[in-house]
C-alpha cells in the first residue's frame, strides 16, 4: 500500500472520528442549544441596568450593596471548533479571573454570572472566548440584593446523604449556625457491596448503615457540630409512594423492612428525641414540623421540584412545603437547589468554573444567590464529596479487571462529553441557589410553577 493510501486511510478515520465525537457530544441536550436563554426576574429584587459591551470590554457601576448576585444578559456565538471541544469564556478584572461554560454549538442569549468580580468603586472587565466570540452589542446588567448570612440561622434539607454537600458544603462550610437534616437513608440505588455480600437484603441494609452515618459525619468537615446533624431514617426511592397514600407505612425499595429506625437509631443528636411516627408521609410531614419549630431557621435550603428530575428531591420539598403550611412560617427565605437536573449533563464545563443558569425558565423565583468558593473551599468541598462512600468507587476497584474497566469507560465519557460526575458539576467556584420568600408557598400560583 502506497503512503497516498495510508495517508487518505487515516484521514478518514480522523474526519469520521470527529463526526462521532461531535454528533454524541451533541447528543447529550435535549433541546435546541441555538435558543435563547429568557428568564423572568422580578422588578421587586432585582435592577437591570442597561451597558455596552465594546472590543470585548465593559465597564461595571458600583455594586448595590455587599451581597450581591449579578448577570449579563448578552448574545454569544460557538466557532466550528465549539462542537467538538467545549466553548467558554473568560471574564477577569485584571485580579480575578472567572470561566464559565457554555453548550457544544450554542448560539443565542446567555447569561454570565460576574458575581464575583463587583467591587464598591466600579470595574472594567474582559471577555475572552475559547471557541466562542461576542459582537460589540448593547448587554442586560442584572443585579439583585442578597442577605448577609453571617447572623442568619440555616436548614438544610436534603433528600439523600451527599445532596447536602454536593448543592451546598460551601455554603454551609463554616457557618456554623447551620443544621443539615437528611430525609432518606440512601439505601437503595446501585448495588455497590455485591461482591460482599450474597444476601441482596443484608447489603441494601448495611448500605443504608454506611450512607447515614456519612450524613451524620461528613457535615462535621465543615464545622456543624452533631447536635445539628439529623438523618430522618426514611427509604430512599419511597417518597412519591408515601405521598400518594399519606397514611400508608412504606417498606424499603430492597430492605424488606419498614422500621425506620434501623436506620433513625443512629442519631446523636438531641433533637432525634422529638421525630416520631414510622415510614409514611404523614410522619414526614409532623417531623419536618417539628423540627422548623424547634430550629426557628431564617434560611431553608432545600431542592427546587421544577427542575430536579429526582421523585424523592420533588417530594422532600412537596412535604417541607406541606410541613410549613402546617405550622402556619411565614418569616425567612427558602434557598433551593438542583442536583439532578432534567438534563443531568448541566452544569457545562470543568471543576473550579462558575456554575452558570440551567437552560430551563419555566418556573418562579424571587431572586438568585450566587454562593463564591474560594480555592480553600473548593478544596474542602472535594474532600467532602470524597468521604461520601456513594460518590466513591465502590470495593469492587480492588480487582485489577473492574478498576480497568472503570478506566476506560471514564476516559470514554470524557472524550464524548458525557462525564456526570459530581466532582466535575458541583465543585465549582460558586454554588447557585433560587430563593423564594417562605410566604410565597402560600400563593398557589407561584407553589405550582416551583413544582
Amino acid at each position: 500500500m502506497t503512503l497516498r493510501r495510508y495517508f487518505i486511510i487515516f484521514s478518514i478515520i480522523i474526519v469520521a472520528s470527529l463526526a462521532i465525537i461531535s454528533y454524541m457530544r451533541a447528543s447529550i441536550y435535549h433541546y435546541d442549544v441555538a435558543l435563547n436563554y429568557q428568564f423572568t426576574f422580578q422588578n421587586d429584587y432585582s435592577k437591570t441596568t442597561i451597558l455596552e459591551l465594546k472590543n470585548n470590554r465593559l465597564l461595571l457601576p458600583a455594586k448595590n450593596s455587599e451581597e450581591q448576585t449579578s448577570f449579563v444578559k448578552m448574545d454569544i456565538e460557538t466557532t466550528l471548533m465549539g462542537r467538538f471541544s467545549q466553548p467558554s469564556v473568560e471574564i477577569t478584572d485584571g485580579k480575578t479571573s472567572l470561566r464559565q461554560y457554555f453548550e457544544h454549538g450554542a448560539r443565542g442569549t446567555r447569561y454570565i454570572n460576574i458575581s464575583q468580580l463587583l467591587c464598591d468603586k466600579g470595574v472594567e472587565i474582559k471577555f475572552t472566548g475559547s471557541h466562542a466570540s461576542f459582537d460589540d452589542q448593547q448587554i442586560e446588567f442584572i443585579q439583585m440584593e442578597n442577605q448577609p448570612l453571617a447572623n442568619k440561622r440555616v436548614l438544610i434539607f436534603a433528600a439523600h446523604p451527599d445532596d447536602a454537600e454536593i448543592a451546598a458544603f460551601g455554603l454551609y462550610n463554616g457557618h456554623k449556625d447551620t443544621y443539615v437534616v437528611t430525609v432518606t437513608a440512601g439505601e437503595a440505588g446501585p448495588a455497590n457491596y455485591d461482591e460482599i455480600y450474597q444476601n441482596k437484603v443484608a447489603q441494601f441494609l448495611k448500605k443504608g448503615q454506611v450512607r447515614t452515618w456519612n450524613s451524620l459525619t461528613v457535615p462535621m468537615l465543615g464545622g456543624i457540630l452533631p447536635e445539628r446533624i439529623l438523618n430522618l431514617g426514611f427509604f430512599d426511592g419511597t417518597l412519591k409512594k408515601m405521598a400518594d397514600d399519606p397514611d400508608l407505612i412504606t417498606e424499603g425499595l430492597y430492605t424488606k423492612t419498614s422500621d425506620i429506625n434501623i436506620f433513625r437509631s443512629q442519631n446523636t443528636s438531641s433533637l432525634a428525641a422529638h421525630l416520631t411516627g414510622t415510614a409514611n408521609w404523614t410522619s414526614l410531614v409532623q417531623n419536618m414540623a417539628t423540627l422548623l419549630e424547634l430550629i426557628k431557621p431564617d434560611i431553608i435550603v432545600a431542592p427546587l421540584p421544577s427542575l430536579d428530575s429526582h421523585p424523592d428531591h420533588k417530594y422532600t420539598f412537596h412535604a417541607l412545603a406541606e410541613a410549613i403550611k402546617l405550622i402556619g412560617k411565614k418569616d425567612g427565605e427558602l434557598y433551593l437547589y438542583t442536583n439532578h437536573l432534567l438534563y443531568d449533563f448541566y452544569p457545562y464545563g470543568e471543576m473550579g468554573s462558575v456554575i452558570s443558569m440551567p437552560p430551563r425558565n419555566s418556573f418562579y423565583f424571587s431572586k438568585i444567590y450566587s454562593h463564591p468558593l474560594s480555592t480553600a473551599d473548593q478544596q474542602s468541598k472535594i474532600l467532602a464529596l470524597d468521604a461520601m462512600n456513594d460518590l466513591r468507587p465502590d470495593t469492587e476497584y480492588r480487582f485489577f479487571d473492574v478498576s480497568f474497566g472503570r478506566a476506560f469507560s471514564m476516559m470514554i465519557d470524557n472524550l464524548l462529553g458525557q462525564n456526570v460526575d459530581y466532582f466535575r458539576r458541583s465543585v465549582r467556584s460558586n454554588e447557585l441557589f433560587f430563593v423564594i420568600k417562605t410566604e410565597e408557598i402560600y400563593d398557589d400560583e407561584k407553589l405550582d410553577q416551583l413544582r
